[in-house]
């Protein structure tokens, strides 16, 4: 015999009891959620201005030596990015992996022609004189132009910085591993770079290694 008379369930219909609990336990997953992809938007987008920071330094500290760059200059270079991108530091040191491995850098002079004469309205075309580190730029390929907002490529420069002048190129590229949620997303790669002229060398000159013919830090084009 049931015990739920229809005066039990019109009762029960009427219950509010434990409403607030049935629907804050809903609730929380939900706000849980967007908390912590707030917090990651937020780990992403303070990496890359990192990133960004940490390609204009390194450029920054190539284009302004008055002579060849030397070996310990790259060095120095290369070190400077546990200071200027702490994340880096930060994420190998949660992933257990030594900081270098998750980050590519390259460093590379670029050199400018174009036709013999030409003095208004040249169009130039851009060769690697050197590249250095863990992300080189290859040999005797003409880079080619893109658009100022294309994503950074091994053969590319953004049309811009063409021009008469030699140029120095940093490539920053960092294997992004997301704190959460690491079975749905399984990281990415972020890349940026920064170009500038050397500031104390004589116009439409790249900037030289120390050693002509490379080493092991540098590949001579």
């Amino acid at each position: 015999m049931s015990h739920f008379t229809p005066a039990l369930l019109a009762r029960f219909r009427r219950a509010r009891g434990g409403l607030a609990a049935v629907e804050f336990a809903f609730a929380v997953p939900l706000l849980l959620l967007i908390l912590l992809g707030f917090y990651e938007l937020d780990r992403y987008v303070e990496t890359t201005r990192q990133l960004e920071r940490a390609a204009a330094a390194v450029a920054q500290m190539l284009t302004q030596t008055t002579t060849d760059v030397s070996r310990q200059d790259l060095v120095v270079a290369t070190d400077s990015l546990r200071v200027l991108a702490p994340r880096v530091l930060q994420d190998s040191a949660r992933l257990g992996v030594d900081w270098k491995s998750g980050v590519q850098l390259g460093m590379t002079s670029v050199a400018f022609s174009t036709a013999p004469g030409c003095v208004s309205a040249c169009v130039y075309s851009a060769k690697v004189s050197w590249s250095a580190g863990t992300s080189r730029r290859p040999c005797n390929v003409s880079l080619t132009a893109v658009a100022d907002n294309t994503e950074p490529g091994a053969t590319t420069l953004p049309t811009d910085v063409y021009g008469p002048n030699g140029l120095v190129v940093v490539d920053l590229a960092y294997a992004y591993a997301p704190v959460f949620a690491t079975r749905l997303f399984h990281g990415f790669t972020i890349k940026r770079s920064a170009y500038l002229q050397p500031r104390y060398l004589k116009p439409a000159t790249a900037l030289a290694y120390a050693v002509p013919g490379g080493d092991d830090l540098v590949t001579a084009c």
